[in-house]
């Protein structure tokens, strides 16, 4: 009896101690997989960021400087035609507007912590129609609506720059000299429309502001569709983002 307690004995140790081996490989598996993850999502997290960033950049700084060009060459032609008065008037309104701009960067960084807007949504979408107007010396007609819901920042924000970039995009490579503007809240939807009467092309190829855009929205769970008009002349950013969302709400769309 003592030889065969002392025989499992040695084989209940001798188990135990293949066991505890196993399990401190597996750990140290575990572990090494755990920092290979770990690497991996600093990784993921540091892009998503560089995208936000560059994101930020191109939306505010890309139209202060859209902006600043149309009201610099807009000065240029009235001093070639001797209208010194008005080119004077573009001229302080152009240096006025990069003034805002700088100041717009600087809410850009802001909103880099922040994501969401400084000021209540629907004046600043108001205030960023006026001022690209008042710059631009382009039409903008809107209409929007007031029954609109209390929006999550993050739906605010891109919006927002949804609208901005739009502006942008149809000067600068649409020419455009005039746009239309609808937002309305309907059947659990928010719509968003920006027509203009620029340059269609002939091959539609999104460059970083439109593919930005479109990131936004899909963060959201919104879709973008961007239409030719049957005129053949001008595009239409059409968004369409249901609310109240149907994914999962987070604090901050990027992370």
């Amino acid at each position: 009896m003592p030889r065969i307690i002392e025989y499992f004995a040695i084989c209940a140790i001798s188990l135990l101690a293949k066991t505890a081996f196993q399990q401190k490989n597996q750990l140290a598996r575990d572990n090494e997989q755990l920092q290979i993850a770990s690497i991996e999502l600093a990784k993921k997290a540091q892009l998503q960021e560089r995208t936000r960033i560059s994101r930020e950049i191109h939306d505010s700084v890309g139209h202060t400087l859209t902006a600043a060009l149309t009201g610099l060459q807009t000065a240029a032609h009235a001093i070639e035609k001797n209208n010194y008065p008005i080119a004077k008037d573009m001229i302080d309104r152009t240096k006025d507007y990069i003034l805002r701009g700088l100041d717009d960067v600087r809410s850009s960084v802001h909103l880099l912590h922040e994501n969401r807007l400084e000021q209540s949504f629907l004046p600043e979408l108001i205030r960023l129609i006026d001022e690209t107007k008042k710059q631009t010396q382009i039409q903008i007609s809107y209409e929007i609506d007031k029954a609109m819901p209390e929006l999550l920042p993050m739906i605010e924000l891109t919006l927002y720059r949804a609208l901005q970039e739009g502006l942008t995009n149809g000067i600068r490579h649409g020419s455009s000299t005039f746009f239309h503007f609808v937002l309305n809240y309907h059947a659990g939807h928010i719509q968003f429309l920006l027509s203009n009467n620029g340059k269609a092309p002939s091959e539609l190829v999104l460059g970083f502001g439109l593919k930005a855009m479109n990131e936004r929205v899909k963060e959201i769970g919104g879709v973008l569709k961007i239409r030719n008009d049957a005129s053949g002349s001008g595009l239409t950013l059409d968004i369409c983002i249901p609310f109240p969302m149907t994914m999962i709400e987070r604090s901050d769309p990027f992370v």
